[in-house]
């Protein structure tokens, strides 16, 4: 699932007192939202679902301004899950990867609620801090260190 927004480009519009009244396409799928510019800007958010190894696009959703991703998580599991019973597939052989704007805690309980698996690149790190996650990864086999400061040396 790749969860994305994208600014609607604003173009001038020609203004004339023998032209009928200026009207933009795009009103009826965007809104004000905020792409971490400006606010304002006229955007549109999308989630799409799709099969990888045979590159089936399971479904498509999208909403106006920043839109609802947690709704759209709900459709995109939804149409997941009726692929799934599609092919007589219990939920554990789904494995779910999560792009864009997921990975917070809210979406992974979410998920797991599913019975389905996944893997996601978090918002915050602090998630790793529990328990129960602690528990399922292990102790850890490699520590990684930063560069070291300026050395001064001979």
């Amino acid at each position: 699932m790749d969860a994305t927004r994208q600014t609607a480009r604003q173009r001038a519009l020609p203004t004339a007192p023998e032209l009928s009244a200026p009207r933009r396409r795009l009103d009826a799928v965007c809104a004000p939202g905020y792409m971490g510019r400006k606010r304002g800007e006229v955007v549109r958010s999308r989630t799409a679902a799709l099969q990888m190894h045979t590159r089936q696009w399971i479904g498509t959703y999208s909403g106006k301004g920043n839109g609802d991703y947690r709704e759209e998580l709900a459709c995109t599991l939804q149409a997941v899950t009726t692929y799934l019973e599609q092919f007589s597939l219990p939920p554990e052989t789904a494995l779910i990867r999560l792009d864009g704007q997921y990975g917070d805690a809210a979406v992974i309980a979410q998920i797991m609620r599913t019975g389905m698996h996944l893997v996601t690149r978090g918002k915050g790190y602090q998630l790793l801090e529990r328990p129960s996650i602690q528990q399922a990864l292990g102790p850890p086999t490699n520590f990684q260190h930063g560069p070291e400061k300026h050395r001064r040396g001979c």
